[in-house]
Parts: structure tokens; C-alpha cells; sequence
């Protein structure tokens, strides 16, 4: 049986290299990284069987450091914010207008951010070059989660409840936002457009009122 397991392609069958039209025309069951509670309904063939969120699991407790800051928040709570591991040439201007908008939180915000911290950065944030994002996500204090829109951090809020505030940058990402946004689930903005007070406004929505 040939298995083809959608996104990550294996371009070996049979021990030698095959063409990729050879290589679907022999599958014999299709495993789609998606599910249900992202995409919209669409018709689909018998050996077709999605799988998407198989990575997500319980939330496992925070290093020490990063949980008593997050305990630091009280009922306000927690904001995570990431981009993911690829994203890390963000602009100064750009930086500046997150900044801005976390540091007028009312929650403590967790910060995925490689580079020089901004000036404007509030007491209220930290940031980190690694974050364990599954379990910030499953944590009770987290209240919303800044992505942009990438599969295993879209799966990850789904599978602990969490709403988002998405800004999608390139590939799936901006569908991914779209079904998200369509189910009530995200709230979507404009990465090169965005004010702070969007970003401030769209965090203030997703925490306090349902969409």
C-alpha cells in the first residue's frame, strides 16, 4: 500500500526515486494535515482521511521562570504572541506598532521575538526567543493568542479553546485565518496596515466578547 501523507511528501516508493504524478497516482490513501473544525465542508473521496491536529496534546507545566510571570497576571491573564520559528526580520516600524498595543494590556503578554527589544516595549511583556507554545496555549490564565496563522499554533488554540488575532504572512496561512475568522473563532488584520490601535482593539474583542 502507497500512503501519501499531505503537506509532507515522501518522493520514495519502492526504494527508488519516482515522479510526482507517478507517486499520487498510486496512492491508495490520501492522509490531508486538516480537519473539520478548520476547513468548510467540501466533498472528498472514500480513501481521503484527515488528520490534522494529530501533534496536539495536554499542556505540560511552564519553566518556573515563565510561570510565575505568568501567575503574576491574577484574573487579567495571559496573551501569547507568535510568529512562529521562520519569521524573524521583522521591521522596526513594525515592532514598534506591537509593542505599543501590548504594553496598553491590562493582561502580561508572552512574547516570541528574536532582535533587539523595542524602546516602547511595556513592563508588562516579556519576550522569549523559545516558547513552549502548546502548553502557554493550555494554560487556565491564557486568554488569546497573536499568530500568524500557521498550521500547528492554529491546531494547538483550537484543541485548548483559545481565541485569536490572526495576521497571516504567506503559504496556508491566510486560508487558515479565513476558516478561522468564518467560525467565529480569530479575529483577521492586516500585517502591513495594522495600527496599534487595531491590534489593541482586535485583543480587547477576542478576550471580552464573543464573536
Amino acid at each position: 500500500m502507497t500512503i501519501l501523507f499531505l503537506p509532507c511528501l515522501f518522493f520514495l516508493h519502492s526504494g527508488r526515486p519516482v515522479k510526482f504524478y507517478e507517486l499520487v497516482g498510486k496512492a491508495d490513501l490520501w492522509l490531508i494535515r486538516s480537519y473539520w473544525d478548520l476547513e468548510f465542508p467540501c466533498p472528498t473521496l472514500p480513501n481521503i482521511q484527515f488528520v490534522g491536529g494529530l501533534h496536539c496534546k495536554p499542556a505540560q507545566p511552564l519553566p518556573k521562570e515563565m510561570e510565575d510571570f505568568v501567575q503574576s497576571s491574577g484574573e487579567e491573564g495571559v496573551v501569547l504572541f507568535s510568529l512562529g520559528s521562520m519569521i524573524r526580520n521583522v521591521t522596526e516600524e513594525r515592532t514598534n506598532v506591537i509593542a505599543s498595543a501590548l504594553a496598553q494590556l491590562p493582561q502580561k503578554v508572552i512574547w516570541r521575538f528574536h532582535g533587539k527589544k523595542p524602546e516602547n516595549l511595556g513592563p508588562n511583556t516579556q519576550t522569549y526567543k523559545w516558547v513552549p507554545q502548546n502548553d502557554v496555549l493550555g494554560h487556565p490564565k491564557t486568554k488569546a493568542f497573536v499568530t500568524h496563522g500557521g498550521a500547528n499554533g492554529i491546531y494547538e488554540a483550537i484543541h485548548h479553546g483559545i481565541p485569536m488575532v490572526g495576521f497571516p504572512l504567506f503559504g496556508e496561512q491566510p486560508d487558515n485565518v479565513a476558516y478561522m475568522t468564518a467560525k467565529g473563532a480569530a479575529i483577521r488584520l492586516n500585517w502591513k496596515r495594522m495600527s496599534s490601535a487595531d491590534l489593541l482593539s482586535a485583543l480587547k474583542t477576542v478576550i471580552h466578547d464573543p464573536l
